[in-house]
């Protein structure tokens, strides 16, 4: 069981490298970050409902684990129709290289962006051969940690857009060539919060089960 917990550490560890040097490339916007929150997220709900498919038989509940499962499904789906909406179009429209950034994101023309996606995927593959028949891990629920990072990030994301461009009142801060880095390092640090926090909590559920 520890080795899951350190299955999740390093792909957090590889996602705060990745990104890192993307902010370091230049080739990140606050989509970029947005977007591969909730394609974390979705990629752990499809593998859950792998799980139930091919492993209903040792899951406790296996109704409730597939309605969580579900839920999961709908909030995501209102999530990325916001995300693709303000974050991908309306907040970079008048900033060309950024909307060619975004783009180039969605239909995964992004290194650095598919190299984090890859490493998901490889996260979830390696749980599922390794540990989720083992250990029956509970599915992700709407109030995951995970889903908390996604909607503060959601919010926080506007605030910070509002702030930087001059859409709240006055803002007598000139951010200049450090934009980038201010509208990008909050989301890193609530994802690594929070992150840290569900692997936790994830470790103690599946230890529960198992004993």
């Amino acid at each position: 069981m520890k080795r899951y917990k350190w299955t999740e550490i390093i792909s957090l560890v590889a996602f705060t490298i990745i990104t890192l040097i993307a902010l370091k490339d230049g080739k990140i916007t606050m989509f970029y970050l947005i977007y591969l929150f909730w394609i974390d997220e979705f990629i752990k709900t499809i593998f859950d409902l792998i799980n139930f498919y091919f492993n209903r038989k040792n899951i406790e509940n296996p109704e409730v684990y597939k309605q969580l499962s579900h839920s999961r499904f709908f909030m995501l789906f209102i999530y990325l129709i916001f995300i693709l909406v303000f974050f991908g179009l309306m907040i970079d429209w008048k900033t060309e290289d950024a909307v060619i950034t975004n783009f180039s994101i969605i239909f995964f023309k992004n290194s650095l962006f598919n190299l984090c996606v890859f490493s998901f995927l490889l996260r979830e593959v390696f749980h599922f051969i390794s540990y989720k028949k083992a250990l029956n891990a509970p599915a992700h629920s709407i109030f995951s940690k995970g889903l908390i990072t996604l909607h503060v990030s959601l919010i926080l994301g506007v605030f910070l857009w509002a702030i930087i461009n001059g859409k709240m009142g006055n803002n007598p801060i000139e951010f200049g060539s450090y934009k980038t880095i201010v509208a990008i390092v909050p989301f890193l640090l609530i994802k690594l919060i929070f992150e840290l926090l569900e692997i936790k909590n994830r470790f103690a559920e599946i230890k529960q089960t198992y004993n």
